[in-house]
């Protein structure tokens, strides 16, 4: 009978002193099940990917994080990770099975997945440096807000199916984020700009927010949505950067003019500020 993903890591766990962990969905329960195993380990790194409705619906925990750093670990945050990869010191395992339950093998109607020892073609150092150079750890001020939201009850007030943010090709439109709340409200005839209330609407809808969120959750919605598009977080590293500089930068990466560039180099700072994120780029 072939070794289910959850021994086999357990198992090359045990004498550990390096662990390099990277699966866009990691469960708390399952996390500490290995760094349980992995006393030894005097080395750690964790890639996720967390996006606000894998939070929201539980396929992510915030909790991770915690256990990472405690053991003085680093833990990061990578917008587009797809791939399963595990590496204990020069093992590296690779396939479909995200550190959770069901996919290690753990829960009592498990998943069926790959989990295999990778290759000798397989470029274990240069997947890492790739992985490291575009992921991102994040700063207690943007932990806070991803907690937020992991306690945000939805219930029954929307579909959980089709929660799903557009933050691929999304760039803020809404100038004043006062004028996004009184959108969200119904309240937007009290924005007295027409361009300001269309780009309200297209922000609202892009970002998939919820119904009835109080302003608590509201702001940690859009907060998580700020940090985790490639747009803004792109200005976010930009953000110690010469201004003419990044400008050009934004404009050449994204195909827009430099007048462009520089109004929606404002529009996110606008959000940063409005938010209470005056963060830049953890590296």
């Amino acid at each position: 009978m072939t070794k289910s993903p959850g021994r086999a890591l357990i198992e090359s766990c045990s004498t550990a002193r390096c662990l390099f962990i990277a699966a866009p969905y990691i469960k708390e329960d399952a996390l500490d099940k290995v760094l349980t195993d992995a006393k030894s380990a005097d080395s750690l790194v964790c890639v996720t990917r967390w996006r606000p409705d894998d939070i929201v619906t539980g396929v992510s925990d915030t909790g991770c994080r915690t256990l990472i750093t405690q053991r003085r670990g680093s833990f990061r945050l990578h917008p587009s990770l797809h791939a399963k990869y595990y590496r204990i010191d020069d093992i590296v395992f690779v396939g479909s099975a995200n550190l959770t339950a069901s996919a290690m093998g753990w829960a009592p109607h498990p998943n069926l997945e790959i989990f295999c020892r990778a290759g000798d073609d397989f470029d274990a150092e240069g997947f890492e440096r790739e992985l490291l150079r575009d992921s991102r750890e994040i700063s207690h001020v943007e932990f806070a807000c991803w907690e937020a939201l992991g306690k945000v009850d939805l219930g029954s007030r929307i579909e959980i199916s089709g929660l799903k943010p557009m933050l691929d090709a999304w760039r803020p439109a809404t100038r004043d984020l006062q004028n996004l709340e009184l959108a969200y409200r119904d309240r937007g005839d009290e924005i007295a700009s027409f361009d300001e209330q269309m780009a309200a609407r297209r922000d609202i809808q892009a970002l998939s927010i919820p119904p009835d969120l109080t302003d608590d959750e509201f702001r940690a919605w859009i907060s998580i949505c700020v940090l985790e598009a490639p747009f803004t977080n792109y200005v976010i590293q930009l953000s110690d950067t010469d201004k003419r500089n990044a400008a050009n930068s934004l404009a050449e990466t994204y195909g827009l003019s430099l007048t462009v560039a520089r109004r929606d180099m404002e529009t996110v700072q606008n959000w940063l500020s409005f938010l209470n994120l005056g963060i830049s780029r953890a590296t």
